[in-house]
């Protein structure tokens, strides 16, 4: 998705290059194509706290098994617990991070529908 995304961009850099500079529909694209680029780091940025948070539950979830293997209960099922929040916490990153693609392929379909008006 990202690539395609960076192709687009790139495409619609090219088209944008090669047409006149005063057209109202070119610096509408060049917008959208600002936005898309926008948001398609935001997304890339909730994807890396998806991971942080994926490494953090597995952490927790060594720890739990490390704990339950000991005979400490509740230690073990504080760090469950901790997992289970982390996990929640990737799934929400997630979301954000598939919102913010889905706004970044929007406004690349924006820009390549003001591509069409040139």
């Amino acid at each position: 998705m990202q690539r395609l995304i960076f192709i687009l961009i790139f495409i619609v850099g090219a088209a944008l290059s090669a047409a006149g500079q005063d057209n109202y529909y070119q610096k509408k694209a060049e917008s959208y194509m600002r936005e898309a680029e926008y948001y398609r780091k935001k997304a890339d940025g909730y994807q890396r706290e998806a991971e942080y948070y994926l490494k953090k539950a597995r952490g927790y979830q060594n720890e739990a098994a490390y704990y339950s293997k000991k005979g400490d209960l509740d230690r073990a099922r504080t760090y469950s617990r901790y997992a289970e929040d982390a996990i929640d916490d990737y799934e929400t990153q997630m979301r954000y991070a598939e919102q913010a693609a889905e706004k970044a392929a929007t406004y690349m379909q924006w820009a390549a529908d003001a591509l069409e008006r040139i």
